[in-house]
């Protein structure tokens, strides 16, 4: 009886973990939008200026992109576990030095792109 009390438990405490990760919707500051222009300057290489290339012709155009997709998308390239097109390793290579709140800046500065159709 007791075990299955304690297993009961497990399970309904394990199910209120939030697990997913919130990031605020704030917009970035002038100075978060000249750091993020920055970091910027490597991914215009595949990019375009304002993201509005397709890497190689065959990725996905960030500029279209929402914040909280850009922020999934490099957070998993960060953690080696996206791999679209097989630019899994070099996206790896280019943000490993990014730490989550570059990448949220990141995030925010692609994603107000004015190219958006």
């Amino acid at each position: 009886m007791q075990l299955t009390l304690i297993l009961l438990l497990i399970v309904i405490f394990s199910g209120c973990e939030n697990k997913t990760t919130n990031f605020k919707n704030i917009p970035n500051t002038q100075t978060e939008n000249e750091k993020a222009k920055e970091i910027f300057t490597i991914c215009q290489r595949c990019h375009g200026i304002k993201g509005e290339k397709s890497a190689l012709n065959v990725s996905d155009i960030i500029a279209y992109y929402s914040k909280n997709d850009l922020i999934k998308a490099l957070t998993l390239y960060k953690k080696s576990k996206r791999d679209r097109h097989r630019f899994g390793s070099l996206m790896t290579g280019i943000i490993r030095d990014l730490s989550k709140d570059d990448i949220r800046i990141l995030a925010d500065y692609i994603s107000n792109f004015k190219t958006k159709n």
